[in-house]
């Protein structure tokens, strides 16, 4: 489904930004909702990124090496106040500074949504506070997107969890440097199976994160679309099919690297 922002986020955005003069820096996309650590929307993150938050990680924004693995490095949320039950449908959404907040233009198809002709987006899940993360879903080419939300189901046999995290995690498919990006949001779950401090059921922890584009990993991008920073065709149907059989995303032979693996970036002072 099309959608820009909404009205609520514009103004607490707008408000933040009016209280603290400080201009966002970095031109990238991120995961809007849930709501991810870091972001100045989030009321209960426990540090505010007002320059970075859209950045891949390990690209040296913010100055040394940037954000890092988990999480950009941001710290858990103050309290954990997301909740979903096992089986529930999120519409995972996704946005970026230079959109949707006052004074800034609206979003519009040809827009320059900086989203590098898409790549791989996976969700996961961590109920060891980010020490192994089990993927539950991916969207393969399209994805990100503003302009669509990007439907993902938590598996039905999940255990409850009061502090586990919800992870999007991004291999993009253009720019000058082959990047990953990932946000994090603190989260419950209501479990149909299990009680509090469970553990991720086995066809998920055994499913775990494409890591690429950072330090000890391989440089690459993944497969992407036609459309490069602007609005593409959205979510695959068949893959949205896939998500609500929670069925990982289906097997993952599009995945490839393109073209001649890139050296890794220098080290940041």
């Amino acid at each position: 489904m099309d959608h820009s922002l909404s009205t609520k986020c514009r103004l607490f955005l707008g408000t933040l930004l009016a209280l603290t003069s400080v201009a966002f820096t970095d031109a990238h996309i991120s995961m809007i909702y849930p709501l991810p650590r870091g972001h100045p929307f989030n009321p209960n993150t426990g540090f505010v990124d007002y320059n970075c938050r859209d950045a891949p990680l390990y690209d040296g924004c913010g100055g040394g090496i940037g954000k890092t693995f988990p999480c950009g490095g941001y710290p858990p949320d103050k309290q954990v106040v997301q909740s979903f039950n096992a089986g529930q449908v999120i519409d995972v959404r996704f946005g970026n500074a230079q959109f949707g907040s006052p004074g800034q233009p609206q979003l519009t198809p040809s827009s320059n949504q900086a989203r590098h002709a898409g790549g791989l987006c996976e969700f996961s899940l961590s109920y060891d506070q980010g020490k192994t993360f089990g993927v539950f879903a991916r969207y393969h080419g399209s994805c990100p997107d503003m302009y669509y939300d990007w439907p993902v189901k938590l598996p039905e046999n999940l255990p409850s969890c009061d502090s586990c995290i919800f992870g999007w995690s991004w291999i993009n498919a253009a720019a000058t440097q082959a990047e990953f990006y990932m946000g994090c949001a603190d989260i419950k779950i209501v479990g149909k199976s299990g009680g509090a401090g469970g553990m991720l059921p086995p066809e998920i922890a055994n499913m775990p994160l494409r890591l690429a584009n950072m330090p000890g990993q391989s440089y690459y991008h993944a497969p992407g679309d036609q459309y490069g920073n602007t609005k593409s065709n959205g979510p695959n149907p068949a893959e949205v099919d896939a998500s609500m059989q929670s069925a990982a995303g289906g097997p993952d032979s599009s995945f490839q690297a393109m073209g001649t693996p890139r050296r890794p970036r220098p080290k940041y002072n």
